[in-house]
């Protein structure tokens, strides 16, 4: 079986291994058709459209796709993930590990890209930034960002930028490319460790809170959360973060492939 055929039977296989990651598909994809976020132009606070709700569900399906053993209960014995069943057969490995990274990636940018398109129906975006310096920074990075007066007569001036939703659903997308190739990084990295699923949950838990603690002390010193600096940069260096990002993905892949390649299951 030639490379290609084998990574396309390799995908169906994917889709099957794992009933229970569909349903990490339906929560992922929950905040799309529940909330609402980019169903108007207006939006009361821009912080908190730049924040995704559901960014670490990223971890938890590159853990139940990429490294589904490391998910087994503590203590549970004969539960099969499967991966055993393929490291059985003559497939190449790096083929293997190409298409489960094809599955994580389609998940984890399904909703991202739907946002994308769904944002075009409202494209524009009128947002509210109570700090000062954060408006200053929006004016200067984002292209296109002016001051308008606030209609409810709110001393805070709101921020109008044109073609804005998509601009922060293409943001989101970056953000879930990016942790997608990530997570997986980190999974092959401490996959050979002893207490490696120990070692990922503390690494989750610590991705939820650290950033939480960021912001809390961004505000408390009156400086701008790292979210929006970076959010600020990517608005002004689109061109720059998508091809830089393409490269990592590229390069990335292969690091990772030959990675899995060398792992002892």
């Amino acid at each position: 079986m030639n490379k290609m055929k084998q990574f396309w039977a390799l995908l169906k296989f994917q889709t099957t291994i794992n009933p229970f990651v569909w349903f990490l598909l339906l929560a992922f994809g929950g905040p799309l058709f529940f909330m609402g976020d980019f169903s108007t132009s207006y939006h009361p606070n821009l912080p908190s459209q730049l924040m995704t709700q559901n960014l670490f569900m990223v971890a938890m399906d590159g853990l139940w796709i990429i490294a589904p053993e490391m998910a087994q209960p503590w203590g549970t014995t004969g539960w099969s993930s499967g991966t055993e069943f393929l490291l059985t057969r003559a497939i190449d490995r790096p083929i293997l590990f190409r298409a489960k990274a094809a599955f994580l990636y389609f998940f984890v940018l399904l909703t991202p890209m739907v946002s994308v398109a769904y944002s075009l129906k409202h494209p524009d975006l009128k947002a509210t930034e109570y700090s000062a310096f954060a408006q200053k920074e929006c004016l200067s990075h984002v292209p296109g960002a002016v001051l308008e007066p606030n209609p409810n007569g709110s001393k805070s001036p709101l921020i109008a930028i044109p073609q804005g939703n998509v601009l922060v659903e293409e943001w989101h997308f970056w953000m879930f490319a990016a942790s997608a190739f990530g997570i997986q990084v980190l999974l092959l990295v401490i996959y050979p460790l002893k207490h490696r699923t120990f070692i990922f949950y503390a690494i989750f838990m610590i991705g939820i809170f650290v950033p939480l603690w960021i912001n809390l002390h961004s505000s408390r010193q009156e400086t701008l959360p790292s979210m929006e600096r970076l959010f600020f940069t990517f608005a002004a260096h689109q061109a720059v973060f998508w091809i830089l990002t393409a490269l990592a993905l590229i390069l990335g892949q292969f690091w990772c492939e030959r990675r899995f390649a060398r792992l002892e299951q």
